[in-house]
Parts: C-alpha cells; structure tokens; sequence
C-alpha cells in the first residue's frame, strides 16, 4: 500500500483496514499489519502529537513547513503524495520501515485536513468512498448513498481535467460509476427515488470515462430506466450505447428483448427485435468446452422463439382483420 500504482494508497490502506479491522477483529489487525496505525488513530492525534511522532520517525517539520509543502502541490492534491515528495527524502538518511513511510501519509492527510480546511486533500474525497465501501453488504441504500456522495463531490471539485485526473491523480471514476449503476439496478424496485438519483448522477459522468466503460454504462441506465417506467429514455440510451459501440452483443441483446417487450403493436419493432438477436448469434464465437454453452444456447433459442411466436400472432391478428 506504500506507493501509487492502480490504487491510490490511501485506498489501499483503507482496504487493509476494511479487511482486518472493519470486518474482522482488532486483533487480526495487529497480526496482520504489526506497527501500522490506522486512519482513525492518526486523525485521533492532536497537532503537537502528529509533529511529535513524525520527529520520532526523523521528520522535524513546523505548521508553516507543511503550509509550504502543501502550496507546492496541485489544489486539492495528494496528501500522501506530499509526503512521498517532501517528506520522504528528508528522512533518507534514516531507514523508513513499511509503518512508518505509512504513518507519515497518514498524517500528511491529517496535517493537510487541519492546516487547509478550505481547500481539503484528494484522500477527503476518497474518505467518502472509503467510508460508504466500509457499510455492510446488506446495508445496500447506505453503500449506495455513499457512492451518489463520492462522485457528486469529484464533481464539485470539476471533475477530471483534460489529463482525466483531480488534484493531479488519475481516479478510477468510470469504475465507480460502474458500481453506482449496478447497484441502483439491484434497488430500482424498492428504493425508485435512489435509483432515479444514481441515474441523474452517472449522466454528468457520460463521456468522461472510457469508451467501454461509458456504453456499458449507457446501457446500465437504460435497464433501470425500464425497471420505472421510462421505457423512451430506456430505448433512446440503448440506441446511442448501440451507435457507439455496435460490436457489442450484450447491447444488442438487451435493446432486442426491449423492442420486443415494447413493441406496442408495431411490427417493425418485431421484426428489428429478431434481427438483433440473431446479429448477436453471427457475432458470438460459441465455445464448445464451456459448461454453460448449452444452457445459453437453449435461452437463446427461447427468447428468439419468443420473438417469432409474437410477430406470427401479429400477423395472425393483422390478416384477421383484413
């Protein structure tokens, strides 16, 4: 968790915490990361005892120091990432333990919270995604409330620059989209008001993540749309998720059974409905060796049956009237 790779290390540590602390016990903490502190004992520290353990670990800083160190990193940047730039290599001469380069981001976050409460630290941001991976699994509106606070506060802060970073950190923002949309599927039925939040929440996020990340993510919304009722919306981010990446199966698939389940007696939404899906059976390379070959492949032909039976009735019902 020491250094920034994928994950930012505040993350990373809050992972750590989360594993043996938050969901397990004190003492599988100790055992597991011996000498390391948490964020909360560390935010539990006051001033002169932050400055007192950081000298003890061979850092001998002031306020107005830290105020200097902080003025030359980006507006709302990496606490940690200070640390490992100003603080780090004054210590050189004395060999840093694991805990103790940790222990030294972990009060470079706090110091940083204290010293400039108007323009706070990246990890005050990454807390609110922290603290909501913290709640427990089964208390998923709270997890979900915490991800709507996360990436509504990345927004307050502008968002990504053109380099897709804030405060200089390139975050995984797309992903956590990601997770927002799943989630607000899975409660769409008993929490519509929540799930009518994330949907109005990812649409600032469009086009600011990965292609990939970002028709997924279109046809993540248009199932929830469908699940309250906004069966327009739901099609019209179908066809746009279509249009952007018309390689994709899986959107095809969904947009097929959407025309067929809301045809509204037009034939040509029938008939769109089944060239979809058998487009999708042209693009998918059928592996033979996989278990679940034949389970698909009979829901395949299922829904396609489906869709056939429903334009045979229309046309029965059509001729009839004639």
């Amino acid at each position: 968790m020491d250094e920034e790779t994928v994950v930012h290390p505040y993350l990373s540590h809050r992972y750590r915490e989360r594993e043996f602390l938050v969901r397990a016990t004190p003492w599988l903490w100790r055992r597991e990361m011996p000498g390391f502190w948490t964020h909360a004992e560390v935010a539990a520290l006051a001033d002169d005892a932050l400055f007192t353990a950081l000298a003890e670990r061979g850092l001998v800083v002031s306020r107005a120091d830290v105020l200097g160190h902080i003025a030359r990193m980006p507006a709302g940047g990496s606490a940690w990432r200070m640390s490992r730039i100003h603080w780090v290599p004054a210590v050189r001469a004395r060999s840093l333990s694991a805990p103790d380069r940790d222990f030294l981001g972990l009060a470079a976050v706090e110091l940083w919270r204290r010293l400039r409460p108007d323009a706070p630290p990246l990890e005050s941001l990454l807390a609110l995604l922290a603290d909501a991976d913290d709640l427990p699994d089964d208390d998923a509106t709270g997890r979900l409330g915490g991800l709507l606070r996360f990436l509504a506060a990345a927004r307050a802060k502008g968002g990504p620059d053109s380099a897709g970073e804030i405060g200089g950190v390139r975050l995984p923002l797309g992903e956590e989209c990601v997770r927002l949309g799943i989630r607000a599927l899975g409660l769409v039925d008993d929490h519509p008001e929540l799930a009518a939040e994330a949907i109005a929440e990812v649409e600032h996020w469009l086009g600011q993540v990965d292609l990939d990340e970002d028709t997924f993510l279109r046809r993540l919304l248009a199932m929830v749309c469908d699940k309250l009722g906004r069966h327009q919306e739901a099609e019209a981010r179908l066809r746009v998720a279509l249009a952007q990446r018309p390689d994709v199966a899986a959107t095809r698939r969904v947009l097929a059974v959407h025309l067929h389940e809301h045809a509204g007696g037009e034939r040509a939404r029938l008939v769109e409905a089944l060239e979809l899906w058998d487009s999708v059976r042209r693009m998918d390379e059928v592996d033979e060796d996989d278990e679940d070959a034949d389970v698909e492949e009979a829901l395949f032909r299922e829904i396609r049956a489906d869709i056939v039976e429903s334009l045979r009735l229309h046309d029965a019902a059509a001729g009839a009237a004639e």
